[in-house]
């Protein structure tokens, strides 16, 4: 009720009732777990109206509105009987399920808080996962390929005064959520392609690279790093960013600027390892994580760079709770890793087992589903699932300034510890150094 709105007690009381009803979750199905959102969302929907939830005291509630849109996506999975189909029902409206969960997640910093809310997200947001990715693993046991997306971006031509940004782990979801915050700095236009199998990064890195078609892979290569197709050397990064030099293609560190009237390539952010590091802490962190993505985006623009194309390896699984469990024999596999295994020669393929894109010779299991082949890991990405597999490509036209007037500062004046400085020229969100030395 409106009247004890006032009163601190009732919101901590009100918060602990949320976290009870939400950690029931637990046992709960689907149906059931949408029942109890629908439910706790009627009753604590207007706390979110509070003075307390504006002073940050109503995490659970403030979760709440995110977990209410999760329960209310995940009642329909991606449609689709192709891969260009189930692309495009994600695009339109998947990926929102995606984001629902990962901010529900990232609302609440308390542990008792996480697991209540990690609980709730679990119980509505598994099965859709299932099912999602289920449906695409039953397309590609007929296409035996990811084939290329009809609006896909062609990635080797890069025009001049391109930078491109790799971004490891950058999901669709949180792609959007990063084009957001880069529309301040010019236009900007989201596109998808489909990244190569496996998703990791030792395949997918150069995959979505300008120098991806001097790459190829033999039967003897192990980890899933191809080589260099003119002298068989194995992509590692050194090899990579020679690969990238000798084609015209600078290779700039953290804060290089590099030469805008060429062409660069640059690397930033944080999230896959910080996924694997944290697993679900990551959604609580994310804005702390893209902030770094768009701090060097930032350089590049004031550096003198026209467009920036931002692109990623691959997505990811995040699952509270971790991800179900599945069992691949250790005599059967080559290598394994949480998503998808490399099989021995002598292994028989299971029902989930393709080719590696940059050698067909190298037999790779997947694990079903959202299933992984290692026990208790929340975070995990190498598998086949419309999250891992479908990646952003981010281009920003950067707004040009050459049209506007020089800016000159008229005066200078210290009124006590205030300094006022009048000047002429300036546009909106200028600032001003004040220095004690120049």
């Amino acid at each position: 009720p409106v009247q004890l709105a006032g009163y601190p007690k009732v919101n901590e009381q009100d918060e602990v009732r949320l976290r009870y009803a939400l950690a029931a979750c637990a046992s709960m199905d689907a149906a059931q777990g949408r029942t109890a959102i629908f439910a706790a969302e009627k009753d604590h929907a207007s706390r979110r109206d509070w003075l307390w939830s504006r002073m940050g005291l109503s995490p659970l509630a403030a979760a709440l509105g995110h977990l209410s849109r999760l329960a209310e996506l995940t009642s329909t999975a991606p449609i689709g009987n192709n891969t260009e189909a189930l692309a495009a029902s994600y695009q339109q409206s998947g990926w929102q399920v995606d984001d629902a969960a990962t901010r529900a997640m990232g609302s609440v910093q308390k542990k008792a808080d996480s697991d209540a809310i990690g609980a709730a997200v679990r119980s509505v947001y598994l099965p859709w996962l299932e099912e999602a990715a289920q449906r695409l693993q039953d397309v590609m046991k007929q296409a035996g390929v990811l084939p290329l997306l009809a609006d896909a971006t062609d990635l080797a031509q890069c025009g001049t005064g391109t930078c491109i940004i790799f971004v490891d782990g950058l999901r669709y979801d949180i792609a959007l959520r990063l084009m957001e915050k880069l529309e301040a700095m010019g236009s900007t236009k989201l596109a998808a392609r489909w990244t190569s199998m496996p998703s990791v990064t030792a395949s997918g890195k150069v995959w979505c690279s300008p120098v991806a078609g001097l790459v190829g892979g033999g039967a003897d290569d192990v980890e899933f790093v191809p080589r260099v197709l003119a002298d068989g050397r194995p992509l590692s990064n050194t090899n990579f960013r020679k690969l990238l030099v000798d084609n015209g293609i600078q290779y700039l560190n953290k804060h290089e600027s590099g030469d805008p009237a060429g062409r660069a390539w640059t690397e930033a952010g944080d999230l896959d390892h910080y996924g694997h590091e944290h697993e679900v802490r990551l959604a609580r962190d994310m804005d702390a994580q893209l902030s770094l993505v768009i701090e060097r985006a930032q350089e590049l623009r004031d550096a003198g760079w026209r467009q920036l194309r931002i692109v990623t390896d691959h997505g990811w699984l995040l699952l509270p709770g971790g991800l179900p469990k599945t069992e691949l024999p250790k005599h059967q596999a080559e290598t394994r890793w949480g998503r998808c295994a490399v099989l021995k020669n002598s292994a028989h393929g299971t029902p989930l087992t393709f080719g590696w894109d940059w050698c067909k010779d190298v037999q790779v299991a997947y694990a079903p589903g959202v299933s992984s082949f290692v026990a208790g890991t929340a975070y995990a990405h190498g598998g086949l699932s419309l999250q891992e597999c479908l990646v952003p490509v981010l281009d920003v036209v950067l707004a040009t300034q050459a049209s506007q007037k020089p800016v000159t500062i008229k005066s200078v004046t210290w009124k006590g510890l205030r300094c006022v400085v009048e000047v002429e020229g300036a546009m909106a969100g200028s600032v001003v150094d004040v220095r004690t030395k120049p």
